[in-house]
């Protein structure tokens, strides 16, 4: 559900759309109820989330970053500093039944859990709290439906890759895996960067790069080798370099890299909480390789 200060807008009607289909269609029923069931998947309202634009977010060509927390935090760290560094100003936020009844207080201001952050054509979605295992399919349907009526131009996703050998690692490797070949070529010559090829992507940046191949969005997975239950602002460093190109902008990372033990001692709490979403979501599955017979 998306609201505005000046608009409630209604669900799509699934139903209707199916008709339509039904109507017009020469497909043979197997495929007819293939086209049904993911015109329900992408545009059926989860009821349990609400997105409120406190300041009417208007325009589109969007390039929309998300950071919501888990391994490593990589990816709240690595948005919330580029949020910060570029002078965002809230402009909404996305309230979520499922979320327990706490509020997030910042020298004395009452923030939601989780944000929207705007700065011309870029938005940042940030979260003080993970997504819990159960709701992690439909909120991110809802996301993305939200995300897709901005008609953004590209979707960042960033996080952290488990590396068990993190300790060990000075500066650690950053991926990017792209939703088509297309975009995954453009962006390995415009940076040189290594793509991801193998393994398994669990939890909400899963499900929002598939959502993206699905609705045929851009987006990419930025990915870094982290700890992964210990919060990485090395890794995030790394990740915020790589945003920095393509964005085509300067971000200095040394502030964040001075300001990592500080920060990995605030985020223990975070990170203890994320760790149990990511039980949730089978995340250590990320540490495995997909059969390759298949």
């Amino acid at each position: 559900m998306i609201l505005t200060q000046r608009s409630l807008l209604k669900p799509p009607l699934k139903h209707r759309c199916f008709r339509r289909w039904a109507s017009t269609s020469n497909d043979s029923p197997i495929n007819l109820s293939r086209i049904a069931y993911r015109i329900h998947l992408m545009k059926e309202t989860y009821e349990g989330v609400e997105i409120v634009e406190t300041k009417p977010i208007e325009g589109e060509g969007f390039i929309v970053i998300e950071g919501f927390p888990d391994v490593g935090l990589v990816g709240s760290i690595a948005a919330s500093f580029i949020a910060d560094r570029l002078g965002m100003k809230e402009v909404g936020y996305v309230d979520v039944e499922a979320l327990p009844p706490i509020i997030s207080v910042r020298d004395g201001k009452i923030l939601e859990l989780i944000r929207i952050y705007r700065k011309d054509n870029l938005l940042a979605i940030l979260s003080d709290v993970p997504v819990p295992a159960s709701i992690v399919k439909p909120f991110s349907r809802e996301l993305m439906n939200w995300i897709q009526s901005k008609k953004p131009k590209l979707i960042i996703s960033l996080t952290g890759i488990p590396e068990p050998n993190r300790l060990n690692i000075d500066k650690p490797k950053v991926y990017v895996l792209a939703s088509n070949a297309e975009l995954a070529q453009k962006l390995y010559e415009a940076t040189g960067i290594d793509r991801f090829k193998d393994g398994f992507i669990a939890g909400i940046k899963g499900m929002l790069l598939k959502e993206g191949v699905r609705r045929g969005i851009d987006t990419i997975l930025i990915s870094a080798q982290s700890h992964f239950n210990y919060p990485d602002p090395g890794s995030a460093a790394e990740v915020v370099k790589y945003v920095s190109k393509i964005l085509q902008i300067e971000l200095d990372v040394k502030p964040l890299l001075e300001s990592a033990e500080e920060l990995k001692l605030k985020l223990r709490d975070l990170m203890r909480r994320t760790s149990q979403m990511m039980q949730g979501v089978q995340k250590s599955r990320e540490l495995e390789r997909p059969p390759v017979y298949l």
